[in-house]
Parts: C-alpha cells; structure tokens; sequence
C-alpha cells in the first residue's frame, strides 16, 4: 500500500465508508501510532509518523522493561501488535536496515575504555543546564541526560567533540580550525556560530536548528561537501531548522519553531525593531520582516502586496505578526521548507 492509497484508506474511513475489515486495519494502525491522523499531512509528518511506526515494531532491548499498553479511548478491540503492524509498515513502502545507523554509539556512554585515553566525557546527571566551556572558550549548554565528549587535542589539532541528548552551543569563530559535532551518523560542521542540537535516541530524527551563523550538515558517509543535498546533508542559516530522518538518511529543512530577529548593530536596533505601521503597504511590512528575521516571505497574489496594513508588529513574535498581517487580507500562510508562503482574498 502507497502513500496515495493510504490517504484514500484513511479517508474513507473518517467518512465512514470503510469496509469492516478496513476499520479493523485502520483502528490496529492508529493505535500503533498512539493517535489518529489528520490528513493531509506535509513530508515532514510522513517520515516522523513513518519512523514512529518503525519504533514501534522493532524488538524490545531485553534490558529494557516495555512500556505498559496504554489503549486509546477510541480502540475498542484487541489484537497482535508485532505482526500485524510489521505488515502495514511495510505496506507503506519503508526499506528499514538497522545497520543505518553507523556513527550512532551502542553504549550507554559516548567513549569505550579504549578512547578514554583521547576524550573527555561530561554528562548532565542534574535536571538543570548544565554549562561545558571549552579551551577554545566556545560553551556548551547540555540539557539534563545530555552527554557530551570533547577530543583530547582539541583546540590544538582539532575541535572535535560528540554528542548524545540535546545541547545548545556558542562557537568561538576559528577559520583555521572548524568546530565539528558527532551526534547520531550525522556531522555538524561550523566555524563560528550558535545552533542546538537535539539528537536524544538513535532510532529518533536528529534536529539542528541555527540561531546565528551558518551551519553545514551532513551524513558521516558524505564524500563530496561542494554537492550537498537532501540526501547528503544540508546548509543552515540563522532561523532554520534541519531534520535528520535515520530510517532513509534523508534531511528536511524548515523554519525554527521560534524564530528570533538577527543581531543588528546597537546603533540601528532602535529603528530596526520598531514595527509601528500607518496605511503602509503590505509587501513593505513583509520586506522588513524578511531583513529582520532573515527569512523569505512570498505573496503568492502580487496584487495583495498594496494593501494597507496599520499596526504596531514590535512585541510579538514573527508567526503572531503574520496571523496579524493576514487577518488584513482575509488569509493564512504556510510554511513551507525555509520559506513562508501567505494567501489572502483581498483587503477588508
């Protein structure tokens, strides 16, 4: 069963169309999955409903205690979970290989006994940040249960560290020697900037979302950086967002849940966050708000563009300011990969 299939499936059941066998599959796959899904769903939502459901089939470690079943209210019937759900994924048409993961490390620490002698471990055992400063006087925020690892010869031949669990860092810029992170089979490669990284489970996507800076992303395989794709990696700029699928070794890029406005000069940043709007057009407003934010707005109607917009945009945060702005034209937008695409009927 495709994806286009499966669309049809699931709409014919909300409709109530179904046949009583299909009802059957379909309440037997929202339960694996933990709830029910709303179509239509964006190729993000694809892959991490897709890696769920792989999560949710594989073998439970037998060092680990599974998870009591919790069944939703809306199940209303038992039934095996292993088979049954092994063959619906595989309907969807998932090529799973648990040898996708190479770079990820097995143990419950980030360094074996052998490697002690090169890296030096720290590990957030506490349920606040816990701050890491370099040699290089980079810092590194570990969240709780985060672990990371710092080559010994770092800052003198390199700056190489790993990480597992989630992390924010600040780089101190260095042309001569790039700043690269090990977390999954995925590489994290900068020269100065400051991004997160949140890479908690080997078997979950891995995010890098950069605040300032340019970052360059890639599988640990990748031969060729002049050529990177959605394949082999990406490069981030302040404000996106970056999603490692280890299933299909895919990337999907978007914005940031929380866009923030780019560091200007102290002179303009009076001037440069004063959104205070009289009758002004607009494709004027939504041009500042691209220099701001660092991130490229589209009228999909160029005649939307001339409508006038009056308000004061300074406090909120960009996606409030564009529910703002299209209530001005009757519209919405969406976002889609690294840009925002607006809609609207017209001016009110």
């Amino acid at each position: 069963m495709n994806r286009s299939a499966l669309v049809e499936l699931l709409t014919r059941y909300e409709t109530q169309r179904c046949t009583p066998e299909e009802c059957q599959l379909v309440e037997q796959w929202y339960e694996l999955l933990g709830e029910p899904v709303e179509i239509p769903l964006t190729e993000e939502q694809w892959l991490v409903m897709e890696q769920k459901l792989w999560r949710k089939v594989q073998p439970q470690s037998p060092e680990t205690d599974p998870a009591p079943l919790v069944r939703p209210l809306w199940r209303k019937f038992s039934w095996i979970v292993g088979g049954l759900a092994a063959a619906v994924v595989i309907g969807i048409g998932l090529n799973w290989n648990r040898n996708l993961l190479p770079g990820w490390f097995e143990q419950h620490s980030l360094i074996t006994k052998v490697e002690q002698t090169d890296w030096t471990p720290y590990r957030n055992e506490s349920s606040e940040p816990m701050n890491v400063k370099l040699p290089d006087g980079s810092l590194v925020v570990l969240s709780p249960r985060a672990q990371l690892a710092v080559h010994k010869a770092f800052n003198y031949k390199n700056r190489d560290v790993r990480l597992l669990g989630e992390a924010s860092f600040n780089v101190h810029r260095d042309v001569s020697r790039p700043f690269i992170v090990y977390s999954g089979d995925i590489i994290t490669k900068v020269l100065g900037t400051t991004f997160r990284i949140r890479a908690n489970d080997p078997w979950q996507p891995i995010q890098v979302t950069v605040q300032t800076g340019k970052v360059t992303v890639y599988r640990q395989d990748t031969k060729d950086l002049t050529n990177v794709s959605t394949n082999s990696g990406v490069i981030l700029t302040p404000n996106q967002k970056a999603t490692y699928f280890p299933d299909n070794k895919q990337f999907v890029t978007s914005i940031a849940e929380d866009p923030q406005p780019l560091a200007v000069p102290s002179a303009e940043n009076a001037v440069a966050r004063s959104l205070i709007f009289v009758d002004t057009p607009i494709g004027e407003v939504i041009r500042q708000l691209e220099v701001i934010y660092g991130t490229e707005i589209e009228l999909e109607q160029e005649s939307l563009s001339h409508c006038p917009f009056t308000g004061n945009l300074t406090p909120q945060a960009l996606y409030t300011k564009l529910e703002l702005l299209c209530g001005t034209i009757n519209g919405s937008y969406e976002v889609r990969g690294t840009k925002i695409l607006i809609t609207g009927k017209g001016c009110q």
